[in-house]
């Protein structure tokens, strides 16, 4: 097949001495659909940005159909037909569909008098959404739209810029289960349109479902490039991480009958939690799905102490917590592993020491009146040694250095370093690689296994699958659905998550 891009030995050191991509080569044929898999800190992202000409590499040739190719600014790789859709969407909520395709553009569609010819501007759109089978119109408002469809529109403002090679980053990471194979199918009309797809992903069904080749990287190096019938799940899964890796997981039975944690009839003042309900056993592990955006973010919150309630009660273990602030409720035995770690988890420009002790320091962990620096770096050194946080011998490194994986594993570590009675983890494994993702679920796992309470709210499906007891399905704020496992249907939970089914269907166990 003819080639549209080659790298050759492409590698990038940052001023800090890290080594993100050493000596990278692979090429991408011409309309095929190419996955790149690697652990966290691999260097997928790093190479995609320099394909888009986010970063400059620091040696190395790559050709783009043919030519040199060395783009200092996105505007100049946009110009040469690569585009690149992003995990976290870049759209204007307020405007329609064919306005947040064309903008940038408008001038295009100016008449005489120099205003927009809207009725033009929405043939030009509706064009191209009829060759893609798309099922929107140019004047959809995007705040409208379900997940699925903005993402479509992410790809379409791609596509609508006469791009031949599209880069698209963790796709599947914010859709239920029923929209993947629909967003997939649509992928596969983009490649008949002759289009070039290099996709990031962690999710190996998929990446088995609709690509030609897999490039596979390590820490940084290249591991190789292969047909998608020469390899399969466990042999990527070893490569990526050097090692043998089990990737069957499922629930396991601490269940016991005490009650940790009792929610009844919840609502939140923002209106978006509805008459929620539900109890927590000891040594359960509770998954709370949904698709973005249908109450998770506001449960989280509500059991942090963050966001006030207009009904409804909160328990752990029979006393109340509805007066309590966050701290308190950490005190009470309750910690958190927040959605996102750069703005709510961690201080990225706080040392790795600093961020491990960030909480435990209230608790007198490393001395009542001065810390004791011993203890602190001990402590540091246990949560690095126990998560396999690839962190460096420097303790003092801000914590912004590490990959987005090693961020993670830190916080989690840090979190349940507190031996709690119930730990909410909203989104623990967003963005983290295989081996990154089993060590976090071994994690909840383990202590489930002392008697703790886990709520774990997921946009992954197969990762509440994977853990929990027992499903609740959210929807518009409600609890629309509930099962227990192994009575889990993936088909059915993602009907419930998209609201095909309704609660009317549902038989109420509050178990």
């Amino acid at each position: 097949m003819l080639q549209i891009l080659a790298c050759d030995k492409v590698s990038k050191t940052y001023p800090n001495g890290l080594e993100a991509l050493k000596e990278v080569s692979f090429d991408v044929n011409k309309g095929e659909i190419h996955a790149i898999v690697g652990e966290n800190g691999a260097g997928k992202s790093t190479l995609m940005n320099i394909l888009f000409g986010m970063i400059k590499p620091s040696s190395g040739e790559i050709r783009f159909k043919d030519s040199p190719f060395s783009p200092k600014h996105p505007s100049e790789a946009i110009d040469l037909g690569i585009g690149m859709v992003h995990q976290h969407f870049k759209l204007v909520q307020s405007i329609t569909v064919a306005e947040n395709v064309v903008l940038g553009m408008e001038n295009r569609f100016q008449n005489k008098i120099r205003k927009i010819d809207r009725a033009e501007m929405n043939r030009s759109v509706a064009s191209l959404i009829e060759k893609l089978k798309m099922s929107i119109s140019p004047d959809d408002r995007i705040e409208d739209l379900p997940i699925s469809k903005k993402q479509q529109v992410e790809i379409l403002k791609v596509l609508y810029r006469d791009t031949e090679f599209i880069i698209l980053d963790e796709p599947t990471a914010v859709l239920a289960p029923n929209e993947v194979e629909d967003f997939l199918e649509f992928v596969m009309e983009i490649r008949k349109m002759g289009k070039t797809v290099v996709f990031i992903s962690h999710r190996l069904g998929e990446v088995f479902a609709i690509a030609d080749r897999i490039t596979i990287l390590r820490r940084g190096t290249l591991v190789g490039t292969y047909e998608k019938k020469e390899v399969d799940r466990e042999s990527i899964a070893n490569m990526m991480i050097g090692a043998d890796t089990d990737l069957t997981e499922h629930p396991e039975n601490f269940l016991k009958e005490e009650v940790l944690l009792s929610v009844e009839g919840l609502a939140d003042v923002s209106g978006v939690l509805k008459d929620l309900s539900f109890n927590l056993h000891a040594g359960e592990i509770l998954g709370f799905a949904g698709v973005g955006g249908n109450g998770q973010e506001e449960l989280f919150e509500v059991l942090a102490g963050n966001l006030k309630l207009s009904s409804g009660e909160i328990k752990l273990r029979g006393s109340s917590l509805i007066q309590l602030d966050t701290l308190a409720r950490r005190r009470a035995g309750i910690a958190y592993i927040t959605d996102d770690r750069m703005k709510k988890g961690l201080a990225p420009d706080r040392s790795i020491i600093e961020n491990t002790m960030a909480g435990h320091h209230r608790f007198g962990v490393f001395g009542k009146a001065l810390i004791d620096k011993s203890k602190a770096r001990a402590f540091a050194k246990s949560i690095i040694a126990d998560y396999d946080v690839r962190a460096g011998k420097n303790l003092k490194t801000a914590v912004r250095a590490l990959s987005g994986g090693n961020m993670q594993k830190l916080l989690v570590g840090r979190e349940i370093a507190y031996n709690p009675a119930v730990l909410v983890a909203s989104q623990p494994t967003a963005g983290v690689d295989v081996a990154a993702r089993k060590l976090i679920h071994d994690s909840f796992r383990k202590l489930s296994e002392t008697g703790s309470g886990v709520v774990l709210i997921s946009g992954d499906l197969e990762e509440i699958m994977d853990l929990a007891n027992r499903i609740i399905v959210l929807y518009r704020g409600r609890a629309v659905a509930e099962m227990t496992y192994p009575n889990y249907d993936t088909t059915e939970i993602g009907y419930y998550m998209t609201g095909i089914r309704g609660s009317q269907d549902v038989h109420w166990s509050h178990s």
